[in-house]
């Protein structure tokens, strides 16, 4: 068996204070030894230096441009295997992390661990315990969404679904299964990576003694359009991609989603989406992925 070696793969795009904080709070843990890479998604001069200047001891890998969520972990999750990652903690920059957390996710024999995320500004609030599959309207809903932490969350329990803000991987699962689907870039891109580690047959668990406090769309939720098409888009390129899910379930979502924003109000919102939804099915039609 080869050493145990554990690398936190952490990608940042400028906030640098956000980074920071949580870099400190990783560097707090009781887990041992530890190894964190920095994937800098091109970030403006000033982040990387002030950063650099925090924690010159850090390894970083600078990328020319932004590659978004997915072209950032990419990096970092193939510089970490080519490192000799035994195990992998997948970390976004806006969040921090117990002193346990790394330790907690470890110990378990699931392959793929997740914590339980709570919000930043609101740590008595959970932002999820994992997520499921909802037979209808057919979608992945996230468990405890905006509830009150409380014992219903404290159980360990094997896992469909999970956001991918935070989460610690085996080797042998990102060997097999690879890194996120690069179709996706921002948003589903979690929900398909989990949904191909479960059709991989590993298994995922949520370990809520481990816990991690989350700041939330700290970059895209300032340009809230662009992020409405990317729902949009990706919402058709996870249900339809392989073929994985079936046409009526796609659409009865869809639906139901309009119908939904429609009732509360958010009409300017509807042609965001919409546009998504149509370069999706255009993405699909012209890769032949659907």
């Amino acid at each position: 068996m080869p050493e145990k070696k554990l690398i936190v793969v952490i990608v940042f795009y400028d906030h640098p204070e956000d980074t920071i904080e949580c870099l400190h709070s990783v560097l707090c843990s009781d887990f041992s030894p530890l190894y964190v890479l920095l994937i800098d998604n091109g970030s403006s001069p000033e982040s990387l230096h002030k950063i650099r200047e925090e924690f010159p001891q850090i390894p970083i890998i600078k990328l020319d441009e932004n590659t978004g969520f997915v072209g950032g972990f990419n990096a970092g999750i193939q510089e970490a295997l080519k490192a000799g990652a035994t195990d992998l903690f997948l970390l976004s920059n806006d969040t921090i992390i117990e002193p346990s957390t790394i330790r907690l996710l470890d110990e378990t024999d699931w392959d793929v661990s997740v914590p339980k995320i709570l919000y930043y500004d609101h740590p008595e609030i959970v932002q999820t315990a994992g997520a499921r599959w909802r037979s209808f309207p057919p979608s992945i809903i996230m468990i405890g969404f905006k509830a009150k932490d409380g014992p219903e969350f404290d159980t360990p329990r094997q896992l469909e679904y999970a956001i991918g803000c935070a989460f610690l991987a085996r080797r042998a699962v990102l060997e097999k299964v690879g890194g996120f689907d690069t179709i996706f870039k921002n948003y589903s891109e979690d929900y398909d990576f989990f949904y191909r580690v479960n059709y991989a047959g590993f298994k995922i668990g949520f370990v809520p003694a481990a816990r991690l406090y989350h700041k939330d769309a700290l970059t895209t939720r300032k340009i809230p359009g662009r992020r409405r098409w990317f729902l949009g888009r990706n919402t058709v390129l996870f249900y339809r991609k392989d073929n994985r899910f079936s046409t009526w379930q796609l659409w009865t979502f869809m639906i139901w989603f309009l119908l939904r924003e429609t009732l509360k109000g958010n009409f300017s919102h509807l042609r965001d989406y919409l546009d998504g939804f149509r370069d999706g099915f255009k993405y699909l039609r012209e890769n032949s992925r659907g």
